[in-house]
């Protein structure tokens, strides 16, 4: 199975010299212990929404294949990915999701049967309240943060003080009851409001430490053959210059007119009896030839 987006994005992250992940996590700790509570930076890996991998039961497979329900193509395509071990994290970046769309899905598949597993508390929790199926008291009694007998509580002081003319929030009562906390209910809320960014990934955006060995070789080897090509040209220019200034001028022979032989018997006694001069060979030029060096493939 290929590498998804975001675990290829990761693998690049953590190959970076520790003295720059260091320095992203001071400042990524300082950022987010503004909005998130301890619940959600110290929770466990298989109680985090984000990377909870749902594993699809005999149903959501046949769902998968048949496609009998006929669906939206959106639910799919989170199955398939489901089918893949993707955790939701990883599914919402494959398909340019955004996580309110992932939670409306997970919802929705966990409420179809189509997980073979029990969906941790907390999981389950977050998925709802990001899809806007339970509202915030349910959600921190599903999240084990409050009991029913405690919302009961909060809900009849609500009742009493709007009663009184004293218009509150419910929220707002859980924090001054002692139920839970401000950052607690802030976290939670940020999340919401956060889910429905979306987030486009591409790898290739992300810095890397270096090239690689390969490529690196090919590029310094391609720069010592343009160098010694170079180098080359210049001194088959300078040769050829030296020869263009340096070549003699040919020179024009002027001879008289010889007597025609027909007139001239004695001219054409004595050509017959002297040997044939030998003819004057041609003045050639030296050839010159330079062999420039092929580069590397870089492909």
């Amino acid at each position: 199975m290929s590498k998804s987006l975001f675990l290829g994005f990761m693998e690049r992250m953590l190959a970076f010299p520790l003295w720059i992940k260091q320095i992203i996590f001071l400042n990524l700790s300082k950022d987010l212990v503004n909005y998130l509570s301890n619940e959600f930076l110290d929770v466990q890996e298989g109680e985090l929404f984000h990377i909870y991998k749902p594993v699809l039961s005999e149903q959501g497979q046949n769902e998968l294949l048949t496609k009998e329900s006929k669906f939206d193509d959106s639910i799919y395509s989170f199955l398939n990915c489901c089918s893949k071990g993707m955790s939701l994290i990883e599914i919402a970046i494959e398909n340019n999701f955004t996580m309110e769309e992932v939670s409306k899905a997970f919802t929705f598949c966990k409420t179809s049967g189509f997980f073979s597993s029990s969906v941790p508390n907390l999981v389950s929790a977050v998925a709802g309240f990001i899809a806007g199926k339970y509202r915030t008291g349910e959600y921190f009694i599903r999240a084990g943060k409050m009991t029913i007998e405690q919302l009961d509580e909060v809900l009849t002081k609500q009742q009493e003080m709007n009663q009184s003319g004293k218009h509150v929030f419910i929220a707002e009562l859980m924090v001054q009851m002692g139920f839970i906390r401000e950052l607690d209910f802030k976290s939670i809320i940020f999340m919401k409001e956060e889910a429905g960014k979306r987030f486009s990934l591409n790898p290739d955006d992300v810095p890397t430490i270096a090239m690689e060995k390969e490529n690196y070789d090919i590029r310094v080897e391609n720069t010592r053959l343009k160098e010694e090509n170079e180098i080359l040209r210049q001194k088959m220019d300078a040769l050829l210059t030296f020869i263009k200034d340096h070549k003699e001028p040919k020179k024009e022979i002027q001879e008289s007119p010889e007597p025609s032989l027909a007139t001239n018997p004695i001219a054409q006694e004595d050509r017959q009896t002297q040997p044939a001069e030998p003819k004057a060979q041609a003045e050639e030029e030296p050839e010159f030839t330079v062999q420039l060096k092929p580069f590397a493939d870089e492909s």
